[in-house]
Parts: structure tokens; sequence; C-alpha cells
């Protein structure tokens, strides 16, 4: 094999098609509006979901569910893709997914705010929270060049279990309007699998 040659996708049976991988992106600077480090996908990736840890308490409250939760911060996740399908330049497209609500002083179950352990106090963290927000009444979800639709698996537009990512396309987190919360996002991804035939 050429040092050349480019790793695009797996077998659907590979270890790195069946396990979730996790990365680590930088946490972002304190204030309104803030970015978090770059997710790049190098390879054709599906995303999962996405936890937050605290490094630093909002200061803000939000009701979520009926419920006001504080200390807590709210995040989105930006998506960044080229939308450009002649192949002639490069034009880039954004889909925001969110906002999460990252917050609560207490564990799972105790509030219908909080996920996670610690909830937004520093050291504590929440989620996973679902990148795909298909469910209940919303049945379609635009993601890039791609409207997702609930269905079956395997359905050829169905966003069940992740949203694809090709190579080069980016992901990145951008606060809220508090003013000192820092998170650091962990990313779920695994590389998709091959979806037509291999040739030997």
């Amino acid at each position: 094999m050429s040092q050349n040659n480019q790793l695009r996708q797996v077998a659907y049976d590979a270890p790195a098609a069946v396990v979730r991988q996790a990365a680590i992106l930088a946490a972002n600077a304190a204030g309104s509006g803030s970015l978090s480090g770059k997710f790049l996908a190098w390879a054709a990736l599906t995303l999962y979901g996405v936890t937050f840890a605290v490094t630093t308490a909002g200061t803000s409250t939000y009701t979520v569910s009926g419920t006001a939760t504080t200390p807590a911060t709210q995040v989105s996740a930006l998506y960044i893709t080229n939308t450009n399908t002649t192949g002639t330049a490069v034009a880039l497209g954004t889909t925001t997914i969110g906002p999460f609500t990252v917050g609560g002083t207490a564990g799972p179950g105790t509030n219908v705010s909080v996920n996670g352990f610690g909830g937004g106090v520093a050291g504590g963290y929440g989620g996973p929270f679902a990148l795909n927000t298909l469910g209940g009444t919303n049945t379609s979800q635009v993601f890039g060049t791609n409207t997702l639709t609930a269905g079956y698996p395997g359905n050829a537009g169905v966003g069940i279990g992740g949203l694809p990512m090709n190579p080069g396309d980016q992901l990145i987190f951008v606060m809220g309007t508090d003013a000192t919360a820092v998170l650091v996002p962990i990313v779920q991804y695994n590389l998709q699998g091959v979806s037509g035939s291999i040739v030997a």
C-alpha cells in the first residue's frame, strides 16, 4: 500500500466502525459567544453526542422541562461543511444544533434539568447530549447538505444513531450569553462503515 493511499471508510464490522471513540476539544475562553476548539473530520465519521466537562461554572439560570436550574449555561454545536457539490470550488455552510443547557447542582434523578454528574458546577459534567435531535415531534433535521428524516435503520435519509461527517467537515461549540462558564467538550463518534460493495 502506498503511503499516499487514503483510508476513507472501513468494513462495517471493523472495530473502529463498531466502537465509539471520543475526542476531547480545547475549552472555550470565558465570555459570551466564545468558541471551543475544533473537531475536524479526517475520514467519513458519524457523530453521536457530546459531554461537557465543567471547568468554571456558569452564573445563569435556565428553565428546562419546567424546572429552573442554576448554576447553568447554554452551548450550541456549530457544524461547518462544504455545500458545493459541483467540485469547482469550496463553499462553506453552517448548521446550528442546540442549545444544550449544562447546569444544576444535583445528580441524575433529583432534578429533571440535570444529567451527568454534578451538573453545571466546577468539576462536574453534563451529558451526553445527542447531536441528532430527531425524535418526538421532530421528524426531520437539516445537517449540512443532508435533510435527515426519522425512520427505520437503513433508510437512506434516516438520522437514527448519529449524524454524518465528510472528510474536512468541522464541528465547534459556541457558548451562549453566560459570561463565566468554561466547558471542555468531549465528542462521541465512530468511523463510517462501507455502505456499498468492497472490490478486492
